[in-house]
């Protein structure tokens, strides 16, 4: 059996269904054994960046790892940027690139490198297969890493003469390395927590909620401790899912991205329960600590690495989310005071709905400007379409308005990339369809961002995947502009380099004809409902260019 026979076999026993690609020389054995097979289903995408967003989206979308097969040593260096929005996610990817023959790596081969290397920042574990007899085992060992907490990509240099080679006895690697695991979630300890939950006034706690509260499918247990509590719930910085129902009275929206802002947050609380890791992360530096000082931290996570990592931490526990909110739920139904947490809901439930409507009335308000105001824009197409829509943002400037107006009630609703590595959005969403079952997905994407990927839109055509592109287009990168404008006041506006791309203006709509792709300009608020709800009704790829206003 060869090599690439060996892989497909794998391929097949992990219920791999597509393999997301973009081949070269060494990678033709897989392609010519994908050829010949009934399956998995070769999904090709133009760029190697757009192909592991892809493979991202289906992986956070069907929650198992999906495969990526990129090429040599250049096609891996094109993919760092999106490999490092999974490496910060922990998406579960395999990786794959081909190695040149071994036989003649000593000579320093075209587009042979240092695999292995490369791809060691953005990965759990990296191998290289020497003898076709491993192929089986480091595979298998593979899948099972990405997949096993806390998850995240790997990677795997298959040199070419790996996949040529024929042995003789290929049962010894087609063996599984774990016949049974369990991955029974386990929950940690929760009477001593309980108890300083239930001594701190309502008023005075809250709980930050992290992407693991959604990868852990803990949303609903979530909600029931914040009810049984009746305290405010936050999202992590820049959390990429829903991690609690965004109409729920006590969602009280996501931490911003710098020390001050959220030390400002927490200011006021005694206690807030972290769910999860990396809850609290800047972006640009501002001095002083995350957490202000007289504010007690109370942390669950799967991962103990996650403990206290950037605050200090009163009671730290370490178990699944899931599993540890079901008990301490159970704990708070029979200790806690049912009549105050209603109360306490009930309150919160005011100010979120006056936030809510505030939002509305604004965006409303807002709807006969010429440029189209960026508010109005989001407001129009989400308004348009059915509540309970698939949305993949990459919106940058837009992201707020997405996340005040769009409805994500349950898991798997809402994506975005934690990482912030420009140009996963497009590729994305069309991986998020395809493990849907070519479900309808809306993808809102800034201009800047879209030009990383454009590539994306020849994959949608070619599979014909009912994915919406929403481009709002600025003809700039306004967040570095007014990033800039912040940290550089006394600087003349309009004055900064690098800022703009209008000169010459990029043309969406005949970009996405070039690629088969039928698009549309918007030009105003007013129109923008019409073509949404067109656009959204033709379940097949579709793009409408949104012309906003620069606030």
């Amino acid at each position: 059996m060869r090599g690439s026979r060996i892989l497909l076999d794998v391929l097949h026993d992990e219920g791999v269904r597509h393999v997301f690609g973009n081949p070269g020389t060494t990678e033709l054995p897989l392609i010519a054994e994908l050829s010949r097979s009934a399956g998995p289903a070769y999904v090709l995408g133009l760029q190697e960046s757009v192909v592991v967003a892809m493979a991202d989206g289906y992986a956070q979308a069907s929650g198992r790892p999906a495969m990526v097969n990129l090429h040599a040593m250049a096609g891996l260096g094109n993919a760092i940027g999106n490999l490092t929005n999974a490496r910060v996610q922990g998406t579960p990817l395999v990786v794959t690139a081909g190695q040149a023959d071994q036989r003649h790596l000593v000579a320093d081969p075209l587009l042979a490198g240092d695999l292995t290397g490369l791809a060691a920042p953005v990965s759990k574990w990296t191998h290289e297969v020497r003898r076709t007899e491993d192929l089986g085992v480091v595979m298998r060992r593979a899948f099972r890493d990405a997949a096993s907490a806390p998850t995240g990509p790997v990677f795997v240099s298959l040199p070419v003469d790996v996949l040529e080679t024929e042995i003789p006895d290929p049962d010894a690697t087609a063996v599984r390395t774990v016949s049974e695991l369990d991955r029974a979630p386990h929950g940690a300890p929760v009477t001593r927590l309980a108890d300083l939950l239930l001594e701190t006034d309502p008023a005075r706690l809250a709980i930050v909620a992290s992407d693991d509260v959604a990868t852990e499918h803990a949303v609903e247990e979530l909600v029931a401790v914040a009810e049984a509590l009746g305290v405010r719930v936050y999202g992590s910085s820049l959390h990429a899912n829903t991690v609690f129902p965004t109409g729920h009275p006590l969602w009280a929206g996501a931490f911003g991205l710098s020390a001050d802002e959220i030390r400002a947050t927490l200011t006021g609380y005694d206690r807030v329960l972290v769910l999860g890791g990396r809850a609290f992360m800047a972006y640009n530096y501002s001095p002083g600590p995350l957490v202000p000082p007289e504010v007690e931290i109370l942390q669950i996570a799967l991962d103990p690495h996650e403990l206290g990592r950037t605050a200090p931490v009163r009671l730290g526990l370490a178990g699944h989310l899931r599993t540890t909110l079901q008990d301490l739920q159970q704990v708070l139904a029979k200790r806690g005071d049912p009549a105050r947490a209603r109360e306490a809901t009930t309150e919160l439930g005011k100010a979120h709905r006056a936030a809510r409507d505030a939002a509305e009335a604004h965006a409303l308000s807002t709807y006969s400007q010429v440029p189209t105001a960026p508010a109005a824009a989001v407001h129009a197409v989400l308004r348009a379409l059915p509540p309970d829509i698939i949305v993949v943002d990459e919106s940058m400037t837009c992201d707020d308005h997405v996340r005040a107006f769009h409805r994500a009630d349950r898991p798997g609703r809402y994506y975005t990339a934690r990482g912030s590595g420009l140009g996963w959005g497009m590729p994305a969403a069309l991986g998020v369809s395809l493990a849907r079952g070519n479900h309808p997905v809306l993808c809102l994407v800034g201009d800047g961002s879209a030009m990383y990927s454009p590539q994306a839109l020849w994959t949608a055509a070619r599979e014909q995947l009912p994915v919406l592109f929403v481009v709002v287009n600025n003809n700039q990168y306004l967040m570095l502009k007014n990033s800039l404008r912040h940290r550089f006041p006394q600087h003349p506006d309009g004055g900064f380099v690098g800022m703009d791309i209008d000169r010459p203006a990029i043309d969406f709509v005949a970009l996405a004809r070039s690629m088969g792709v039928h698009a549309e300009r918007v030009e105003r608020a007013t129109d923008i409902a019409e073509a949404a709800r067109a656009a959204w009704d033709s379940r097949g790829p579709r793009l409408l260019e949104l012309p906003i206003a620069a606030p």
